[in-house]
């Protein structure tokens, strides 16, 4: 559900989309066929969009990687090959017993794969300390960065940890919650079920459809041990028969010799990666991410890999050491989505203080011909701010293609400008060329070099401000999916909708629907 503010649409807590409000997806669980599991079941149109357009920087954080892999993991199926080996053999699909080596024997890889996958659905234990990594390279130096992706299993308990979920399922129930700092580990939200059963379905277990979208939108998808261990078949999608497997070299991986099992499907290739003695998947590599050129930097290929340490099929001696559940849980059946952030403080606030030049004069918001001036008419000022950094360049020229397809009569109320500060102007002579040639929107700068800082404004931040010098909109980043919401915006605000007064009522409005659904989700676990 959306709710309009003139021609605005905002999300509401009960929005059917969870990860995108300007989607137009019905709101089905997100949730794709990892070849078998969810990697995004009825794919969100806007997030897959989205995905595409990510900056190299924002890829550089878990939560902006979520978006770009989203789609992608496993996603894959693969043409069958023939290539047989002479080193390989497997246990039967009933057996969790070691993989023998076997001379004479020959199998294709794809049996080969299928009989591993086979050896997952069918033990009664299985754990390892899984996490996903990606490898890039920043200012010539390798980096990485890492987040958990494990699985325990054995018998009727499973724990998970993905990203920042966490799923505890035994005989007593499912608890499921997330440890997130930023959303005080989402409002101390516990998802609270009844016991799945022994062996769990994984629709039973992964039911909840805010639960599926955190899982989902992680690093690298949702943990893929579930679908070995729980789907019947495993993996069933990788399996296609136009897929095509070949075996690969052998090297060692956490001191243990694997054989490399190269999936190619379409334009994406997988490498399952099989410890030859106890067969289990050791590590997973998945497609490269391809991060387009931004100024002044080259295309980049980012490594992305399942590390799947620690795994084993031996029974445990004991229960897993899980994160602790928030110190006071509010208990829901169904996780509820958070309410709007409050309305930021730059809303409503006027920049007429400041003094901003543009071409060595003082800059003005009241534009627009003689008329439309004399006549008090609306008029608003898109203003990016600018600096060297590739999000704001990028972000730069987003608006400036945008500003073209404006129709004529409302071209004439608005217009795009950058503001920046003293970085820009002291930059070298040619770089300031080459930033002119790309960049082509009016510079505005600001004399005292302490409005961006003031504000508190990062590179690539937005603001739509009226002739009145008042901010009425603010956003962070600028994509291509958000441009046609951003024209709503301005379409409201050259109506003459007071969107920031609006949007502070709105909020308030969604803070207490939240609020009462707490409470009624409270009483379904009240004590008698």
């Amino acid at each position: 559900m959306t709710r309009t503010i003139g021609k605005v649409a905002f999300p509401s807590p009960t929005s059917n989309c969870l990860q995108n409000p300007g989607c137009n997806c019905d709101g089905t669980l997100h949730f794709v066929r990892l070849c078998g599991i969810m990697q995004n079941l009825n794919a969100c149109p806007s997030v897959a969009a989205e995905a595409k357009s990510m900056r190299c920087h924002a890829m550089r954080t878990a939560r902006v990687l979520t978006h770009v892999i989203l789609g992608l993991v496993f996603a894959a199926g693969c043409d069958s090959s023939d290539q047989r080996s002479p080193l390989a053999t497997y246990a039967p699909a009933e057996s969790v017993g070691p993989v023998r080596l076997v001379g004479n024997t020959a199998i294709t890889p794809r049996d080969y794969l299928k009989t591993i996958f086979s050896r997952y659905h069918a033990a009664g234990s299985y754990r390892d300390s899984a996490q996903v990594r990606l490898t890039f390279t920043e200012q010539g130096v390798s980096k990485s960065e890492i987040a958990p992706l494990s699985v325990w299993f054995n018998h009727d308990l499973v724990y998970m940890r993905a990203y920042d979920a966490r799923l505890w399922s035994d005989r007593d129930g499912l608890s499921a919650w997330i440890v997130d700092p930023l959303t005080s580990n989402f409002d101390s939200q516990v998802l609270r079920k009844p016991a799945v059963g022994r062996r769990p379905d994984l629709r039973t277990l992964l039911a909840d459809p805010i639960l599926v979208e955190k899982i989902a939108a992680g690093l690298a998808g949702p943990p893929p041990q579930l679908e070995w261990l729980f789907a019947d078949p495993p993996m069933n999608d990788l399996f296609r028969p136009e897929h095509q497997f070949e075996f690969g070299e052998q090297k060692p991986i956490q001191q243990q010799t694997c054989q490399a099992i190269r999936v190619q499907a379409d334009s994406s290739s997988f490498v399952f990666w099989i410890d030859i003695r106890q067969g289990l998947v050791r590590q997973v590599d998945l497609p490269p991410l391809i991060v387009p050129a931004q100024a002044d930097q080259p295309a980049q290929t980012m490594e992305l890999a399942l590390e799947l340490t620690d795994a084993t099929f031996d029974a445990p001696v004991t229960n897993p050491q899980a994160d602790s559940l928030p110190s006071k849980p509010k208990f829901v059946s169904r996780f509820l989505p958070l309410p709007p952030d409050a309305t930021t403080p730059l809303l409503g606030r006027a920049l007429d203080r400041w003094p901003l030049e543009e071409n060595g004069k003082p800059f003005r918001f009241a534009f627009g011909p003689p008329l439309l001036r004399s006549l008090d008419s609306e008029c608003i000022t898109a203003m990016i701010c600018l600096t060297g950094d590739p999000t704001s360049l990028a972000a730069a020229a987003l608006l400036q293609q945008w500003e073209m397809q404006i129709p004529g009569p409302i071209r004439q109320r608005v217009r795009v400008v950058a503001i920046v500060d003293d970085s820009i102007r002291s930059l070298p002579d040619d770089a300031k060329a080459s930033l002119g040639n790309a960049i082509r929107l009016p510079m505005v700068f600001d004399t005292r070099n302490k409005l961006i800082q003031q504000l508190g404004l990062t590179p690539g931040t937005l603001l739509l401000i009226d002739q009145h010098s008042q901010i009425v909109w603010t956003q962070s980043t600028v994509t291509e999916q958000s441009l046609p919401g951003l024209g709503v915006i301005i379409g409201d605000c050259l109506d003459g909708v007071d969107v920031p007064k609006r949007i502070a009522q709105q909020t308030s409005d969604d803070l207490r629907a939240y609020e009462r659904a707490i409470e009624t989700e409270a009483a379904k676990f009240a004590k008698p």
